[in-house]
């Protein structure tokens, strides 16, 4: 009588995606019996690529942070020592895509993995030749070879982790988790920094990604779906490597340190391989854009969407302390605390956006978040004083993270397994261009503003209002009425 209630029945989860796949070379490590045989793995496996989500926003805001203090110790002009933050972002958006399509073949998990080893080896590079600049800047860039490997998988582990009525929800979990990323990396920066050797600024998220690591190898399951093993386009990866990084790494280092002849001509050659891309994937056997996946509205639509709103959200991170410090008297710090009002914010909403997407529907939840966005922007724009700004940004994450994860659902939803691993690589990359976007305007504006002797940088916000209207538009007119 007492063995019957104690027998339980184990299921290998996820037991709907099938046997792991063949994989060419090391197989994936597979999880611990337990861990397969836990009731609940599918959210060990969300919380192992949440804590990597979160590595890479830590590492940036860290870096970010600690410019000042680079420049003064590096003994570099700011136009030089920008480019350890900049580096790692123009390898990130150059090779995203390939990462993402590469581990369609060669397994996501053993992709995702290796990630957090060659992260940490950059660092520990950069950590050793701090005082070398080349040296530091090629250690930088090894470690965004890592954080890319990561973050072009994540979207789609999570996909395969989960059942499907629970895909919105933990993606938005994963999007809570960058948030949160977002928001301590600048604050443990300015916490941690001045008491360290500059050398060791580059070490600061190691231990959070070792932990990321271990969790991965324990409570990710292995890839149930490749691709078959086809022929490396070389010629097209090399293109899209120079369109991406060209245009977004310009626009970012415009941002940085203005529209300097090093931003026009990297968003110029970035022009030129864009063109030579797409005459290039015309042509080939072997595309690194699979046309069954692009042809399908939704998944243009929702790349859209997430670009228009991180344009917003970005432009927003910039435009903010300038305009609380200028037209309110407030002091950085608390210029700084109002920007993180708006990870918080997303931070708080996106684990609820599945439940908000089932009760509503894709296209009503997403241009109700759209016009919440719209109408929090102007506000800002027109607010009395700080806090008010703060509590309508805090809004503005609302926004976001509905947008962020409905968008992440609905593209991983309508391609095929085998192409889940080029989608998330192309929203990751929807992300970075929306937020090189936002910061490139935002910072055009505040220069010429300020270089008109404008009273008021009230306009600065107003003008990002135009992104948030893109949501609305695209969501309401484009996505179809019964989703």
């Amino acid at each position: 009588m007492g063995s019957s209630n104690c027998q339980t029945t184990k299921v290998s989860f996820p037991d709907y995606l099938g046997e792991p796949a063949e994989l060419p070379g090391r197989q994936e490590r597979p999880r611990p019996a337990r861990i397969r045989d836990f009731a609940h793995a599918e959210w060990l496996a969300v919380a192992a690529v949440c804590l990597g989500a979160a590595t890479s926003q830590v590492d940036n805001g860290v870096i970010t942070v600690a410019y000042p203090r680079l420049v003064s110790v590096l003994g570099r002009p700011l136009s030089e020592v920008v480019w350890i933050g900049l580096v790692p972002f123009v390898t990130l958006v150059a090779t995203l895509l390939l990462f993402g399509r590469r581990a369609d073949s060669l397994g996501r998990k053993k992709v995702y993995v290796n990630g957090f080893v060659v992260f940490i080896t950059g660092a520990l590079m950069s950590t050793a030749f701090a005082k070398t600049f080349p040296l530091l800047l090629l250690g930088r860039g090894i470690g965004a070879l890592g954080i890319a490997m990561i973050q072009a998988n994540s979207v789609a582990l999570i996909t395969a982790s989960v059942r499907d009525h629970q895909r919105t929800t933990a993606l938005g979990i994963q999007a809570a988790a960058q948030a949160i990323g977002l928001a301590v990396g600048p604050f443990l920066g300015s916490v941690i920094t001045p008491h360290l050797p500059v050398r060791f600024i580059f070490l600061i998220s190691t231990p959070l990604a070792s932990l990321a690591f271990l969790a991965s190898v324990l409570f990710l399951p292995r890839t149930r779906h490749v691709t078959a093993k086809a022929p490396f386009n070389v010629l097209g990866a090399l293109l899209l490597a120079l369109s991406s990084a060209g245009a977004l790494g310009g626009l970012t280092l415009a941002a940085k340190v203005g529209w300097s002849p090093n931003a026009l001509g990297m968003i110029l050659l970035g022009g030129v391989s864009t063109m030579a891309l797409i005459g290039v994937e015309r042509h080939v056997a072997q595309p690194i854009f699979t046309p069954r996946v692009f042809r399908r509205t939704d998944v243009r639509v929702s790349i859209a969407l997430l670009t228009l709103s991180y344009v917003a959200f970005f432009g927003l991170l910039v435009a903010v302390p300038f305009f609380v410090v200028s037209d309110f008297g407030a002091s950085a710090r608390r210029a700084a605390e109002a920007t993180m009002a708006i990870p918080v914010g997303l931070a708080i909403v996106a684990p609820f956006s599945g439940r908000l997407r089932r009760r509503w529907g894709t296209r009503m939840l997403t241009s109700l978040a759209g016009a919440v966005l719209c109408v929090a922007i102007l506000g800002a724009a027109v607010a009395p004083n700080g806090k008010v700004v703060a509590a309508l940004l805090v809004l503005v994450g609302f926004a976001i993270g509905i947008v962020n994860t409905t968008t992440n659902a609905v593209v991983m939803s309508a391609v095929e397994l085998k192409d889940r691993g080029l989608a998330s690589g192309t929203v990751n990359l929807a992300r970075a261009a929306g937020s090189a976007l936002g910061m490139a305007l935002a910072t055009s504006v505040v220069v010429i503003l300020q270089n008109a002797d404008a009273i008021s940088l009230r306009p600065v916000i107003a003008i990002l209002a135009v992104a948030a209207g893109g949501v609305v538009g695209v969501a309401f007119r484009k996505i179809p009425r019964d989703q």
